[in-house]
């Protein structure tokens, strides 16, 4: 019962802070710091493939470079109209890993088993702008647009085990490089005045970034890599 007394006092607090204020759309000259938490889903492979020996057949399998990641950032914003701002952010999103499992058996004298492990962790430094629909309004519709750099470092985790001949050999190990490229964003998003000043939101943005993975072999390009991030934000305006 006190945990909740204290909640609502709290509450109650950021409501009053400051009294000043009371319009609940978003006027020229606005700023507004937003801080964000949610999750990204890879839209697309690595384009690394793997030949693996399935009899006297090959099969090529390609690796997906992350599975689904915890996004989170920081948002600073200029209203330069009612409906266009502009400012700067930061977003990090560390994807898990994306499990690729395969063994193959020709004789009992020669089979093997493959399990890679493969993860990106990006950080993106943006530009951010947003055209908002309806400034004027408590509930508001925006686009917001980012152009920017990525940092993105890939992980390959590597166990193999593999026997020809009679003769057992195991690999095993961690290998990441990191890579620097252009990256942008665009999206829908809603957000809504609560509290005076206070803000909430839900955004969700279509990312995109670029990959060398020709860091880990020759032979292998450049890769558009492309995540979809659905994101929950709070912000204050001022």
């Amino acid at each position: 019962m006190k945990k909740l007394t204290l909640l609502a006092v709290l509450l109650s607090m950021l409501c009053a802070w400051p009294v000043a204020s009371l319009a609940q759309g978003i006027e020229k000259g606005d700023q507004m710091v937003s801080v964000f938490l949610g999750s990204g889903m890879p839209l697309n492979d690595s384009g690394v493939t793997a030949d693996v020996v399935t009899g006297e057949d090959f099969d090529t399998d390609t690796l997906d470079w992350g599975d689904a990641s915890t996004s989170y950032g920081v948002q600073y914003m200029y209203a330069v109209t009612p409906h266009f701002a502009l400012g700067a952010e930061y977003m990090g999103n560390n994807f898990g890993d994306a499990e690729y499992e395969r063994e193959y058996f020709v004789d009992w004298n020669n089979w093997g088993e493959r399990e890679v492990d493969s993860k990106m962790d990006v950080q993106n430094f943006m530009v951010a702008g947003r055209y908002t629909v309806n400034p004027q309004s408590k509930v508001r519709f925006y686009v917001p647009l980012g152009l920017g750099i990525a940092s993105a470092k890939a992980t390959f985790e590597l166990d193999d085990v593999t026997n020809e001949g009679g003769q057992i050999d195991r690999t095993n190990g961690s290998y990441s490089k990191r890579t620097t490229s252009f990256a942008y964003y665009v999206g829908l998003g809603v957000e809504g005045t609560f509290c005076q000043d206070w803000i909430w939101g839900v955004e969700g943005r279509y990312q995109g970034f670029q990959f060398d993975y020709g860091k880990f072999m020759d032979g292998l390009d450049k890769k558009d890599q492309s995540y979809f991030a659905l994101l929950l934000k709070l912000g204050y305006r001022f």
